[in-house]
């Protein structure tokens, strides 16, 4: 999940939301920009804590998207905020023009949203990482066994000369 992406993703999803809240219209009619919004944050989260751990080895030896941890750092902490920014904006327009009771309509929406995405996409994101590990690590084994294999039949053949 590239930081880059999923802002731009939760920044469209933004200003669509904002237009419609702007427009009047009630939480329940902006379902879908508000899912589509969520969940782009809600990715962005799941990056952020995904970034926490400990990285796989495989994911160690071989830089993301070719970038150092440096910028990878920065790209989340930016993603971060963006999404933080966006939170408040939202906060402040819905509060303004639904109130205080909108802003905790919106809160329930969004902890649905956020706890449906993590059920499927997320589990999906994370059993696909297991998957490209173990395939990774299954390579690595046959290019070695293969490695070691064809220095054994060179060893025998200088041998037998």
């Amino acid at each position: 999940m590239d930081p880059v992406t999923l802002v731009a993703t939760a920044s469209a999803a933004f200003k669509g939301l904002k237009s419609l809240v702007e427009a009047g219209r009630e939480l329940e009619d902006c379902m879908s920009q508000l899912s589509k919004w969520a969940g782009a944050v809600a990715d962005i989260d799941k990056a952020a804590e995904l970034d926490k751990r400990k990285p796989s080895l495989f994911k160690s030896l071989i830089p993301s998207n070719g970038k150092s941890i440096q910028a990878q750092a920065m790209d989340m902490f930016a993603a971060k905020k963006a999404a933080q920014r966006q939170r408040d904006e939202l906060r402040q327009l819905i509060q303004y023009t639904q109130g205080e009771n909108g802003w905790h309509e919106f809160l329930r929406m969004e902890k649905d949203i956020r706890e449906e995405r993590r059920k499927t996409v997320h589990a999906e994101m994370e059993r696909r990482q297991k998957v490209k590990d173990l395939l990774m690590a299954l390579g690595l084994t046959v290019l070695s066994i293969a490695t070691l294999g064809l220095l054994l039949v060179l060893v025998l053949a200088i041998k037998n000369q």
